[in-house]
């Protein structure tokens, strides 16, 4: 046994590089279950709808808090896109086991990567700084986007290199180490610390139709029979019933960072539009809140397995998108000191929290 150690010791030491074959579907835009989503696609032969474990794990948990102690005086989120939550509530539904390991020091966290890899295991990386991905073009030195996460698939120890797949790109990507240091060094409440690294344990032979409606159930459920009133419809009403007192209760600073706290997670990724930027052009993601995303999910489901269910869900759900965006523009015109119009925002969510329910409603 001692002997038997001794030489898997040996060969990991003198193993300079080891890339992992695995097949890459790209889907841009949810980099936390990109890497997941292709283990699971090796392992089960499946197809994937754009978005699905993201929809499955994050759509629908809409949450309301008051929180007068912290620099946001109030919490307001249509879903839930913590990394870690997400992970927790559909790791079970989908059978697979994960494990987050938070290093103090890059070395650490790059000696764990190899040993995943050199086991035969990707793993998921992040969340990284995207000022220092290469292949963000856009941002690389432009700006610190503190959300990005990777599948590590492999290493070159002599030119210093990680492989790794991304979500938005069909290639392979690389990176150097001395990049990558500086990438991992950054962490935001909810998703990881720095130098963090997660590894999975895909064990299923579920198909992707049981795991949506095992999902779907548990979230129709929640959202419709909250256990508490911060949450689901119960926290989306109380919500609307408050947002007309926030002016007198908040200042007017606060208020405006609830604003803008809230406007960049309806987006495809979590970013602010671009006229809070000061850029006088189209933004080039869309801002739906994840219902355009949740009704994509159900309306391939709905055609594939004959789910009309599904089906009606992802049309009701669809409308909400359109009002998400324009609460946006409410939103935008009131921080950017065009025109006030947040009196319209308590009937608008109201139309959202509406079409919430009832596309809840009509799944079976």
């Amino acid at each position: 046994m001692v002997v038997e150690q001794t030489n898997r010791d040996f060969e990991r030491q003198n193993n300079m590089k080891n890339i992992i074959k695995i097949a890459h579907h790209m889907d841009d835009y949810v980099c936390m279950w990109n890497g997941v989503e292709d283990i699971y696609i090796r392992d089960t032969g499946e197809t994937l709808p754009p978005k699905f474990f993201f929809v499955l794990s994050s759509f629908g948990g809409f949450c309301y808090m008051k929180t007068p102690k912290s620099e946001l005086k109030r919490m307001v989120a249509l879903g839930d896109g913590r990394t870690r939550k997400m992970y927790e509530f559909l790791s079970p539904i989908v059978g697979f086991d994960y494990k987050t390991f938070e290093y103090k020091t890059f070395e650490k966290a790059l000696t764990k990567i190899k040993l995943e890899i050199d086991a035969g295991y990707p793993c998921m990386i992040g969340a990284l700084d995207m000022f220092y991905l290469p292949h963000f073009e856009k941002i690389y030195h432009k700006e610190h986007i503190p959300f990005h996460y990777e599948l590590a698939i492999g290493y070159d120890d002599e030119t210093q290199t990680l492989y790794f797949n991304d979500c938005g790109r069909t290639e392979i990507q690389e990176i150097s180490y001395d990049e990558l240091r500086l990438a991992f060094d950054c962490s935001y409440p909810g998703l990881s610390k720095p130098n963090t690294v997660w590894t999975i344990r895909m064990h299923t032979n579920k198909g992707k139709y049981e795991i949506a409606k095992e999902a779907l159930t548990k979230k129709k459920e929640m959202y419709l029979n909250p256990p508490v009133g911060f949450i689901g419809y119960r926290g989306f009403e109380k919500f609307i019933k408050e947002l007309p007192n926030w002016k007198n209760e908040l200042s007017k600073e606060d208020y405006d960072k609830i604003l803008y706290n809230m406007v960049q997670f309806f987006g495809t990724v979590p970013t602010i539009p671009n006229a809070l930027r000061g850029i006088d052009e189209a933004d080039i993601i869309s801002f739906g809140g994840g219902f355009d995303k949740a009704a994509v999910v159900l309306s391939s489901l709905g055609k594939e397995y004959h789910d009309i269910s599904m089906a009606v869900a992802a049309d009701i759900f669809g409308n909400a998108a359109p009002v998400i965006t324009q609460i946006k523009e409410v939103i935008v015109d009131y921080l950017t000191n065009r025109y006030d119009g947040t009196n319209e925002l308590p009937a608008l969510f109201s139309q959202v929290a509406y079409i919430m329910k009832s596309g809840f409603e009509a799944l079976e």
